[in-house]
């Protein structure tokens, strides 16, 4: 007996994603359907789903505007440019940095996925154009140290230069191909605090 139709099209969307295959998929949906978490599962799932894409910074989102975007108390004009809305927590808990973020998605070369690709070198034009009609005086590139995020930092970099922004990039307390997400909180920590 064949598979039903609606859990092939599950597999093929898991396994689409980044380090999936079919097998890995396929265990990833076996781990869960006899899990005792299935009802979790589906509540997180629907709840992650509630969320939005904030339309100034690309962060999670219930409204038009996320909560960071929103809080009036951060600092207005430091803008640090990541490539996964998951970093904003990792940053938030282990430095300082009480500016706000901007999420590309990704990096601007490196991809398969040309969609992907368009859609982060549009937001990289949305980001130039935000700091020129913000009162942006500093951005702080925290892409990760592969080299498609040194790629991508020196578009940006190079992009701004002329303008009246200090661009800074995070301090070498990482090897070239590490990536943030995998980082130690000092690690983090010092790179924020040493940026340059």
């Amino acid at each position: 007996m064949s598979l039903p139709d609606s859990i092939k099209t599950l597999r093929k969307l898991i396994s689409e994603m980044p380090s999936m295959s079919d097998k890995g998929a396929e265990r990833f949906l076996e781990f869960f359907w006899q899990s005792e978490k299935k009802e979790s599962l589906v509540k997180a799932w629907n709840d992650f789903f509630a969320f939005k894409s904030c339309k100034k910074c690309f962060f999670f989102a219930k409204l038009e505007l996320c909560d960071l975007c929103s809080d009036q108390k951060r600092e207005r004009n430091k803008l640090c440019v990541i490539s996964s809305p998951f970093l904003v927590s990792l940053i938030e808990e282990k430095t300082s940095y009480k500016g706000l973020y901007f999420v590309l998605g990704g990096d601007i070369t490196g991809s398969k996925d040309f969609k992907r690709l368009e859609l982060v070198k549009e937001k990289a034009r949305f980001l130039l154009d935000r700091i020129e009609k913000e009162q942006i005086n500093e951005v702080i590139l925290a892409n990760d140290f592969t080299s498609q995020g040194e790629a991508t930092a020196m578009f940006i970099r190079e992009s701004l230069s002329g303008k009246e922004v200090k661009v800074t990039r995070l301090a070498r307390g990482f090897g070239s191909g590490d990536m943030l997400s995998y980082s130690d909180p000092t690690t983090i920590r010092e790179a924020f605090e040493n940026r340059r």
